[in-house]
């Protein structure tokens, strides 16, 4: 009866012991960044996991394997208008990292003024002067009969932040002679960013 009681107690704390060793290990592998650590044996390429990379034996090698991609974005639909002071028409907060950004935005008008106004977008990071990407446009006069004109804008650059910053889309509107000083409207604004583990110049 003393063997079987000491066998059941044997069992159960072998068993306890393997479950909380499988929840260390699934609370820490992969990281907090969503990152497998494991370590390579060097001669025979023995491959294990493990939580961190202070984990590794002195005749192994840290090798990372790859997180998943993580990718931000935010947009909004509706009319924003423009004047000649450069206004935020898309923005979003991202982390430290390297990003691919993107930001897109369309511009119309109803105003039937003769003429034409000139439409100047970028992308920058909010609190800085300088333009990770800038084009424009010419928006010719809507139509005397009162139908609108729009075009879309595309913007694209490559970002490294050392900390948490926000990513701004910003646009004005500067009218031409008998330009359309009003009704100028910025409309399907977007902005996105893929987070990636490198930024390569290319070749």
């Amino acid at each position: 009866m003393r063997f079987i009681r000491s066998r059941r107690v044997l069992v159960l704390a072998t068993v306890g012991t393997l479950l909380a060793a499988a929840g260390v290990a699934y609370a820490t592998i992969p990281d907090s960044s969503g990152v497998v650590n494991t370590c390579y044996k060097t001669g025979n390429g023995d491959l294990r996991a493990v939580d961190a990379a202070a984990d590794c034996r002195s005749n192994e090698t840290h090798l990372p394997l790859g997180s998943p991609t993580r990718g931000y974005a935010a947009g909004d639909p509706d009319f924003l208008e423009l004047g000649e002071t450069s206004a935020t028409v898309a923005s979003i907060s991202l982390p430290a990292g390297r990003y691919l950004a993107h930001g897109k935005v369309n511009v119309t008008t109803a105003n039937p003024a003769p003429g034409s106004t000139f439409i100047p977008c970028s992308l920058r990071i909010h609190g800085t002067t300088t333009n990770l990407d800038q084009t424009w446009i010419v928006l010719p006069p809507s139509a005397s009969g009162g139908g609108s004109t729009s075009a879309s804008i595309g913007l694209q650059a490559a970002v490294s932040l050392p900390s948490t910053a926000v990513l701004e889309v910003i646009c004005a509107s500067l009218p031409r002679t008998d330009g359309p000083e009003e009704d100028v409207f910025a409309r399907y604004r977007q902005i996105d960013a893929i987070s990636v583990d490198t930024l390569n110049a290319a070749p």
